[in-house]
């Protein structure tokens, strides 16, 4: 049998998958076979979840304001403390976990927060600023992100309000808008 570095004999190199068995060509990212992620990277991978998709959406009427003047708290459930970003310093933030290559580390940090283990991307979802007010986009996450129960489409803004609740994968946060 072949393993995952053996090129095959007349073809070009082949990967097999570690859930099916059978072999893919190189280029391939997800095994023909079984649809399973074909990751040969050093990085370790965002854990697929079966049970990301699982609350309705919970509409919410905060302000979606964003002045110069105000900071963007992200209060983190189960925690006591919150992660602040004054609105200076916000033009795009990307939420996700470390990695083993330094130069990939988000802006916002979630690896302490049990991101892994909660299903959250390397580089998950991301926060821009514009217009006055801050907007959330999913960054092709493999759990989904959420805005207030509502699963985000990949790479499409949504306004982030004052009072939101945001979810990685079964991250959950809450969103808030502090005025100085």
């Amino acid at each position: 049998m072949t393993n995952q570095s053996e090129p095959v004999k007349g073809e070009s190199t082949m990967i097999k998958c570690v859930k099916c068995g059978n072999l893919n060509e190189d280029e391939v990212k997800i095994c023909v076979f079984c649809g399973a992620l074909l990751d040969l990277t050093e990085h370790i991978s965002t854990k697929g979840l079966d049970d990301a998709d699982y609350e309705e959406g919970t509409p919410r009427w905060g302000s979606a304001r964003f002045t110069p003047r105000t900071h963007l708290v992200l209060g983190i459930e189960g925690e006591t403390r919150s992660l602040t970003y004054k609105a200076i310093d916000i033009s795009e933030l990307i939420l996700g976990r470390s990695d083993a290559k330094p130069d990939e580390t988000p802006q916002i940090n979630l690896t302490e927060y049990g991101a892994l283990e909660k299903g959250v991307s390397r580089k998950h979802a991301v926060i821009n600023r514009k217009d006055g007010s801050l907007y959330l986009i999913d960054h092709k996450s493999a759990n989904g992100t959420y805005l207030n129960g509502q699963k985000l489409v990949p790479l499409q803004e949504r306004v982030l309000r004052d009072g939101d609740d945001v979810r990685l994968g079964h991250l959950m946060m809450r969103i808030t808008f502090e005025q100085l």
